[in-house]
């Protein structure tokens, strides 16, 4: 029997203004892939842990097993698949279930059948399982840090590349009970076309962020991902991230935790999570009394204001490692 274990992290995506580019694979949370190979084709789907019960166990519905199958059929070999799951990432709360599961399904293959593909390749099989192909959250669980991914209208192709992650980035995953219907109906409620000063912002903000990432200039940003004039703005008013957060509210807060704690906010994926970003050096006073604890406490204080509860807090750092094989 041929058997590999893999742990794959959660990710976040977009951050901020990079709506399909940017990911950040977490520490915190995470799940593992026990997948099993086998010579019937048949692909069979088992899901365990906390989260098990939330998620389909339809090999036609699992991320997992549709990369699997896609991948297996393109490369023509006629084997199937057996995965079991132990989900620890939250369904449909933006921290990238679906990303992890068909990321981990795919590194498991690769090393069960010795196949020697390069992550980069790995992403391009993975993304087939998500909503539109998008690379971002199978590109941070495979690789880990930070990634920046692109298509090729031009050459063809896709690019994918890592960047490290600073190391004096903390992380906060705020939770909230708000409900939210699929990623891709998410994706309905962004615009088909753009303004001409929107374009620009985004495309200026993306810039600044890949470029304060190569330079490790952690307060630069902290400032370029705080604003996303797209995908957040528009998603906000049509109420995904819940009905009461509209984009003007979503600004007023994020322009507070910035400019009072150092603290940049984004919205996880397509929601409903948010992602809080300081520095850590900034933040060594006794828990309580960390300029993060306040801003936690705005944006919690928020989300129960607006007739919601907050399910859990998760203090987290960008994970180095994305997908690895433990057994």
């Amino acid at each position: 029997m041929r058997r590999a274990v893999i742990r794959v992290p959660a990710s976040s995506a977009n951050l901020g203004p990079g709506f399909d580019v940017f990911s950040v694979a977490l520490e915190q949370p995470s799940l593992t892939v026990e997948a099993v190979l086998r010579g019937d084709g048949v692909f069979e789907v088992v899901n365990d842990g906390p989260y098990g019960g939330e998620v389909s166990s339809l090999p036609d519905e699992h991320a997992g097993a549709r990369a699997a199958r896609l991948m297996l059929r393109e490369l023509g070999l006629g084997y199937g698949l057996s995965l079991k799951v132990d989900v620890r990432i939250p369904p449909r709360k933006g921290l990238g279930l679906s990303g992890a599961e068909a990321a981990g399904a795919v590194y498991a293959l690769n090393e069960l059948l010795g196949l020697g593909m390069d992550r980069e390749r790995m992403v391009m099989y993975a993304a087939r399982a998500e909503p539109g192909e998008h690379m971002d959250n199978v590109a941070a669980s495979l690789m880990g840090g930070f990634s920046i991914a692109m298509r090729d209208s031009l050459a063809g192709g896709v690019v994918v590349r890592r960047v490290e992650p600073p190391g004096d980035l903390g992380l906060v995953v705020i939770i909230p009970d708000i409900p939210k219907a699929s990623t891709a109906r998410a994706r309905e409620a962004l615009p088909d076309s753009l303004a001409r000063d929107v374009h620009v912002e985004s495309a200026a903000r993306c810039a600044v962020a890949a470029a304060a990432l190569a330079l490790g200039d952690l307060d630069l940003l902290l400032r370029a991902v705080s604003y996303d004039p797209y995908a957040e703005k528009a998603r906000a008013d049509a109420g995904v991230y819940g009905e009461m957060l509209t984009a003007s509210k979503l600004l007023e807060e994020k322009k507070h935790l910035l400019t009072k704690f150092h603290v940049a906010e984004t919205i996880s994926g397509a929601g409903p999570s948010r992602l809080l970003w300081f520095k850590l050096s900034e933040n060594r006073q006794r828990h309580g009394e960390r300029p993060i604890d306040k801003a936690i406490d705005t944006v919690v204080s928020g989300i129960e204001e607006s007739g919601y509860k907050v399910l859990e807090v998760l203090e987290t750092r960008p994970s180095s490692v994305g997908c690895a094989r433990v057994g």
